[in-house]
């Protein structure tokens, strides 16, 4: 029997097979104060303005029944790889996420994960490589990743080709995601609506959702 394509964004973002990845929303990645901020200089204002937009998707997906899974990303001596201690450094010299550290914790700024939405932990870029993520989503039926979180060049994108090469629907939402650059996260952007799925924002999918709830109350 032939698989039903899905094509439209409609069809792609239906609640019942779609889970929101929320992508590293933690104190190192958001905050001015945190580590990437500091280390390299970078100005947080465009990932700081994401956060009320990431929330209001958050509660918007907990009301159409979409499956929230969080994210964060930890470096851990025994967990990396030569090549990422290269660049993060090693034993005591680890200075981002460092698992005994406070820039592992969700940033102020971010609602909390609710009872019952699963946090899987990361040792790198990709939220597939050596987690449960896949299995979680299989158990669950999910055909469509709405990504978002931080940075969109990064963590965001990496997660969400290796998701597309495993099969599942990539959304991007792209105002509930964030880049310390405009520049960065727009590249991001363009990526995935041009080779790995849509792009949408978080209002446009919330407005989906309505119409199509309205649409069944109206039939009944």
């Amino acid at each position: 029997m032939q698989t039903r394509l899905l094509t439209t964004i409609q069809d792609v973002a239906e609640p019942a097979h779609s889970a929101l990845i929320i992508v590293d929303p933690q104190h190192d990645f958001c905050s001015e104060k945190g580590a990437m901020a500091q280390r390299f200089g970078f100005d947080m204002k465009e990932i700081r303005e994401a956060v009320p937009k990431l929330n209001a998707l958050i509660e918007a997906c907990r009301a159409a029944g979409v499956m929230v899974v969080w994210v964060r990303e930890v470096f851990s001596d025994d967990k990396m790889h030569p090549n990422q201690k290269a660049l993060w450094g090693s034993g005591d010299d680890i200075w981002l996420i460092r698992e005994d550290g406070d820039g592992i914790a969700w940033y102020d700024g971010m609602i909390a994960p609710a009872r019952g939405e699963r946090v899987i932990t990361k040792w790198q870029y990709d939220a597939f490589a050596d987690t449960e993520l896949h299995l979680l989503l299989q158990s669950r039926g999910i055909k469509t990743l709405l990504m978002a979180g931080f940075t969109t060049n990064v963590c965001v994108e990496t997660t969400a080709r290796h998701g597309y090469i495993k099969g599942y629907h990539i959304v991007l939402a792209s105002d509930c995601a964030g880049a310390p650059t405009r520049a960065e996260h727009e590249a991001s952007v363009f990526n995935v609506k041009t080779y790995f799925g849509h792009v949408a924002t978080g209002a446009d999918l919330a407005a989906i959702w309505s119409r199509s709830s309205s649409a069944v109350r109206a039939r009944s």
